[in-house]
């Protein structure tokens, strides 16, 4: 192994040091922080792995955001199908028109997660494949 013999500085706040000694105190040293983070980020795939990981955060929340809309609609159609049932008024049509479009609403967001975690995982092993 190389001795280290070369030395850099960087002006930083009271925060920014703060900051980078609390997330470098998993790697042992604020050092090999920085190297780790060097070797990781200086890559030719770097600004891939970016953009992958930044493309997934927001397919997440637009789908999540689905998926609570779709929640929010069920909600509403059981608790109106619930008090329709005690009152003795629930009707098939109540069930068909509106409870079970709501829930087939929420396997297709589902199902839309499901297929675009697959195919975002997918693109990330092949790219993967292709930097080794």
């Amino acid at each position: 192994m190389q001795r280290r013999t070369n030395r850099i500085e960087i002006l930083l706040t009271d925060e920014e040091l703060t900051a980078l000694r609390s997330k470098a105190a998993d790697f042992g040293s604020v050092s090999c922080y920085i190297r780790s983070a060097l070797r990781e980020f200086s890559g030719t795939d770097a600004k891939g792995k970016m953009e992958a990981v930044e493309n997934m955060a927001e397919l997440s929340r637009k789908l999540s955001d689905e998926l609570a809309w779709a929640g929010s609609n069920l909600n509403q159609a059981m608790k109106r199908a619930n008090e329709l049932a005690v009152a003795g008024l629930l009707t098939g049509r109540y069930y068909n028109d509106v409870v079970l479009p709501s829930i087939n609403e929420i396997k297709r967001v589902l199902g839309d997660m499901q297929t675009v975690q697959r195919d975002a995982l997918d693109k990330i092993i092949r790219d993967g494949m292709r930097i080794i």
